[in-house]
């Protein structure tokens, strides 16, 4: 129904909900400080138990907090449990790890030549791979399992198929930075995704602006593979 010029209308508005986005910031930082129970937790940042809680909830899920134990107040009663930040969750607030790597790839050039250089960071792709699970199913499956170990990375990818050829295809690039400093880290992804899916693996990522990984697998066979120095 249209509204003369003079009709007024009295819209309602629902109230505004309180945002937990600087409680959640503040908690992480106190988490990075050290150990504390969630009586302590709810004190220093004037909220209540529940309201920890539900973060602290939050936080476990996702890996950046951890229960490290418990600590008994007095005699009597029982223990409460003690929270802080998991190896996981500082290493999201460091900004270092980029910068170093890219610093030690520019001393292995100085030292060492280009093909040197390749050999080298496949095996530091090779040695990464022991610290995931290789899954002993049909290629697809492992695939699927190499996508899901990138995005654990940091990764955005998902895995496409084309007739007898795979691609895990990437929205972006767990190492950008350092890839947009030396092309060569490619090469320990490359040997990294070769020993989890176990079979032939050629990098094909897109560098000509934002890196976005991307990997052809086209074979069963041993793991072998081809990345670019």
């Amino acid at each position: 129904m249209a509204l003369n010029c003079g009709q007024m209308t009295e819209t309602r508005r629902p109230a505004p909900k309180p945002r937990s986005d600087a409680t959640r910031a503040r908690l992480l930082a106190l988490l990075r400080e050290g150990s504390w129970t969630v009586d302590d937790l709810a004190e220093r940042l004037g909220v209540t138990d529940n309201a920890v809680r539900f973060h602290l909830d939050a936080f476990e899920h996702e890996g950046a907090a951890r229960n490290e134990g418990v600590r008994r107040i007095g005699a009597v009663g029982k223990p409460a449990s003690l929270y802080s930040l998991s190896p996981e969750g500082e290493a999201a607030f460091s900004r270092a790890y980029a910068p170093v790597l890219i610093a030690c790839l520019e001393e292995l050039r100085d030292r060492t030549s280009g093909p040197q250089v390749v050999a080298f960071l496949r095996r530091v792709g090779k040695r990464l791979a022991r610290g995931f699970s290789h899954d002993a199913g049909p290629l697809s499956s492992r695939v699927n399992g190499a996508s899901d170990m990138l995005n654990a990375l940091g990764g955005l990818t998902s895995v496409e198929k084309s007739g007898g050829t795979y691609r895990i295809v990437g929205r972006a690039c767990p190492l950008s930075r350092a890839v947009e400093a030396d092309h060569c880290v490619c090469a320990a992804v490359t040997s990294l995704v070769a020993e989890v899916v176990g079979a032939e693996v050629k990098e094909r990522c897109d560098r000509s602006g934002r890196p976005k990984c991307c990997f052809e697998i086209s074979s069963d066979h041993r793991a072998r593979t081809t990345a670019h120095g």
